[in-house]
């Protein structure tokens, strides 16, 4: 584990994955205006044919690859809520690519963020070296988040709007969390016993199911994108995903997390600072008019 490499790469993953998320959501929102559909799945072919949407897709691509690099060389309960910075770290991006100076507003809704994720790394600590996941315990995770997930759309599918994209943002995010998981899990594997692990059910069993997961995670996120605002969406896809692998790490990797009741009282603190930083900044009019500017460019 080196946490040298680690941050840095996390730290570029969430920079990678905010400005792709901006440049999706304009191009899923085009195109939900032009077919009048907004929030489902038909709208998906006609994003492949969008070079707006296909460049978000290359910067998602670099923040995956950069996200690998992270949780193969440090923990996933450090790792995967680094990636909660991807919106605040969007607004400087957004102004050296020619958008509006951001307000005293937005700087007070990243600091919320970073003062959430700064105390929650102060309270875990050092999280240790991961066990091994187990392939039983991986199809279990897998098949609880797939159907659980699969329930809630069903549940809210006919609604529409901000509590639809806020829904779709937070299933999304948490199989995103799910895959976070499966991905440190495939990266020690790939370590420990090299490429031919993944020819036993061991290694192939949590690569298959992060591959599947994870591309139902991009799908749903895009449709998510078109249901409604990204202040609805994206922060809900934000807190949902660190939440979810910092639970799963816990359980399923061992990487030790305190718990607690008071630091898990102080680790719902942390996680409403999050939230309220994400929501009032996503929400923001400056924020609007960033994303479009990232478009732009």
């Amino acid at each position: 584990m080196s946490l040298l490499i680690a941050v840095p790469c996390g730290v570029a993953s969430a920079i990678a994955y905010g400005v792709s998320t901006a440049v999706e959501h304009s191009a899923a929102h085009e195109s939900a205006d032009e077919t009048g559909n907004q929030g489902s799945g038909g709208g998906l072919l006609r994003l492949v044919r969008n070079p707006r949407w296909l460049m978000g897709m290359g910067g998602d691509t670099l923040g995956l690859v950069l996200q690998v690099i992270a949780l193969s060389t440090g923990p996933v309960v450090l790792i995967q809520p680094l990636l909660v910075l991807a919106l605040p770290i969007s607004l400087p991006v957004a102004r050296w690519l020619g958008g509006p100076r951001p307000g005293r507003a937005q700087f007070l809704s990243c600091l919320w963020i970073i003062l959430g994720l700064g105390a929650f790394f102060a309270i875990v600590g050092n999280p240790g070296d991961a066990d091994p996941l187990d392939t039983r315990g991986a199809v279990i995770c897998v098949l609880i988040a797939a159907v659980a997930g699969v329930a809630t759309i069903g549940v809210f599918r006919k609604r529409t709007g901000a509590v639809k994209a806020a829904v779709y943002g937070t299933v999304s995010g948490a199989w995103f969390g799910v895959v976070a998981v499966l991905m440190d899990a495939a990266a020690a594997t790939w370590q420990a016993h090299g490429i031919a692990a993944f020819g036993r059910g061991e290694g192939l069993v949590p690569l298959v199911s992060l591959v599947v997961l994870g591309a139902a995670s991009i799908a749903l996120s895009q449709v998510a994108f078109a249901a409604g605002a990204l202040g609805a969406s994206f922060p809900a896809n934000l807190t949902a995903d660190p939440v979810v692998a910092v639970l799963l790490g816990a359980i399923l990797l061992n990487e030790r997390v305190p718990a607690s009741v008071l630091p898990v009282l102080a680790y719902v603190v942390c996680l409403a600072a999050i939230l309220y930083g994400a929501v009032r900044l996503a929400a923001e009019p400056a924020t609007d008019r960033a994303t479009r500017a990232v478009v732009a460019a």
